[in-house]
C-alpha cells in the first residue's frame, strides 16, 4: 500500500471499508515503516485541526479511535515480537542444531559418554569370531584375549590384542581401525591382515594380506604393502620387513589348518600348547634342534603328532595331557 491509497485508508477510518481493506490497513500500519509514518503525519494532523476545531472528527468516536488504535497497537507488537523471534531463532539454531546434532552423534557412537570396554578371551584349544558394529570380521587363535569399546568413537576405532588374530576390516577412511599390542599399533583403514603378538614371545609378527598398513612402534612407523611382513623384536627393538611368496599361509589357522615353514620344534610345541591345550616336556634337549615344514588339518594332537615324527627322528608320546618329546 502506498500514500495514494489513503482514500482506504479513510474509508477504513469512516467504517466504510470492507473487512479485507481493514486489515490491509491494519497490516500496512503495523508491519511497515512507511504506514507507521503515515499514521503518524494523520494523527498529528488530526490532532492540531481538532486543536483549530473543536467539531472536527466528530465522526471518528472516542470508542472507535481506542478501538481502532488499540488493534494497530496489538498488530504492531505482534509484528515486533515476531522479528524479535526470528532474531532469536536465528541465534539459536544453530546453536540447537548442534545440541540435536550432539545428541544424534551420542546415540551412535556414545560421544559424550564415558567409553565402557569388553573383553573376549578364547582359552587354549579352541578358537573364536567376532564382528564389530562397523562390519569389521576378527578371527581369534586360542590363548587370545582382546579387548574393545562397546561402541567405537568417533574419530577412529581402537582394539587391543594380546595373541594371535586376523582382521578383515571394513573400509573407512575417515575413522582408521587401529589395533594395539605391547607397545605398537597396527594402523589401517579398510584391510585384511594377520597379527601375531602373544606375550610370552619375543617377536611380534604381521602380515598383510590385502590393503595397506601402517605398523608404528613407540619411535617411528613403517608402512607395509600386500604380501609383505613386519617381524618386531621386543628385546632389541630390531624391525625386518620381508616380501612373502604366499603371505596367506600364515592365517590358515583360522581355517583350522596347521601351517609350519622350516620352523623351530620350540616353537612348533608353543603353538600347538595352544591350539589342544596340552604341555610339552622336552626330555632330550637335543631334539629342540629340529625344524618343521607341515601343512595339515589334523584335527587331534595324536594325529598332528604322528605327522611330526615322520619328519625328524624326535619321539612324542601324551600321558594325562602331558606331552613327552625325546629321541
Amino acid at each position: 500500500m502506498h500514500i495514494k491509497d489513503s482514500d482506504i485508508v479513510k474509508k477504513v477510518i469512516s467504517e466504510n471499508a470492507t473487512k479485507n481493506e481493514a486489515k490491509n490497513v491494519i497490516d500496512w500500519f503495523s508491519a511497515s515503516i512507511e504506514g507507521q509514518q503515515f499514521l503518524s503525519d494523520m494523527i498529528d494532523r488530526d490532532a492540531y485541526l481538532m486543536e483549530a476545531d473543536p467539531h472536527t472528527g466528530l465522526s471518528f468516536t472516542p470508542m472507535q479511535s481506542n478501538l481502532l488504535f488499540a488493534r494497530i497497537e496489538k498488530k504492531i507488537n505482534n509484528n515486533r515480537m515476531r522479528r524479535l523471534s526470528f532474531r532469536v531463532a536465528a541465534v539459536l539454531f544453530p546453536f540447537l542444531l548442534m545440541i540435536g546434532f550432539g545428541w544424534y552423534l551420542n546415540s551412535r557412537t556414545s560421544l559424550f559418554e564415558g567409553t565402557t570396554y569388553a573383553e573376549l578371551y578364547i582359552p587354549k584349544g579352541e578358537d573364536g569370531r567376532v564382528i564389530f558394529q562397523d562390519g569389521t570380521e576378527v578371527f581369534l587363535n586360542a590363548d587370545t584375549r582382546i579387548r574393545y569399546p562397546e561402541r567405537f568413537g568417533l574419530l577412529k576405532r581402537e582394539v587391543w590384542i594380546d595373541g594371535e588374530a586376523y582382521f578383515n576390516v571394513a573400509s573407512n577412511n575417515r575413522r582408521p581401525f587401529v589395533v594395539h599390542t605391547q607397545n605398537t599399533a597396527v594402523k589401517v583403514t579398510g584391510t585384511s591382515f594377520n597379527i601375531n603378538s602373544y606375550r610370552d614371545s619375543d617377536k611380534i609378527r604381521v602380515v598383510l594380506d590385502k590393503g595397506k598398513v601402517a605398523f608404528e612402534t613407540e619411535q617411528s612407523s613403517y608402512a607395509m604393502l600386500p604380501g609383505q611382513q613386519i617381524e618386531y623384536d621386543k628385546i632389541t627393538g630390531k624391525i625386518t620387513l620381508q616380501n612373502l611368496m604366499h603371505p596367506s599361509n600364515l592365517s590358515l589357522w583360522k581355517n583350522n589348518v596347521i601351517f609350519f615353514y622350516d620352523t623351530p620344534l620350540a616353537e612348533v610345541m608353543k603353538v600347538l600348547e595352544r591350539k589342544f591345550n596340552v604341555k610339552f616336556n622336552v626330555q632330550d634337549q637335543d631334539v629342540l634342534s629340529y625344524s618343521y615344514t607341515i601343512t595339515t588339518k589334523q584335527s587331534s594332537i595324536d594325529s598332528v603328532m604322528r605327522e611330526l615324527q615322520k619328519i625328524a627322528p624326535v619321539k612324542f608320546h601324551l600321558m594325562d595331557n602331558q606331552v613327552h618329546v625325546s629321541k
